[in-house]
């Protein structure tokens, strides 16, 4: 059966470990990480230090926050 959409069919039941494996190893080969450090400049407009910054997603889902949520960050961030 062909796919006339522009996009490929995606399966109801996805192999997730499958995909975050074929995703993780498309950014290893590609060297993704270190592009971007590279095409980061190193001083900012006025001379300062360019920081790295890692901005995580959002943390819950209806937007508000409660304890759980400071806890389960600092672990991870630890």
């Amino acid at each position: 059966m062909k796919n006339n959409h522009r996009y490929p069919t995606i399966s109801s039941q996805p192999n997730l470990k499958d995909i975050e494996e074929n995703i993780l190893s498309f950014w290893d080969q590609d060297q993704t990480f270190n592009a971007s450090v590279t095409l980061r400049p190193s001083k900012l407009s006025d001379g300062t230090q360019n920081e790295y910054v890692f901005y995580d997603g959002p943390p819950f889902a209806n937007g508000l926050t409660h304890y759980g949520h400071i806890l389960t960050g600092y672990i991870k961030d630890t």
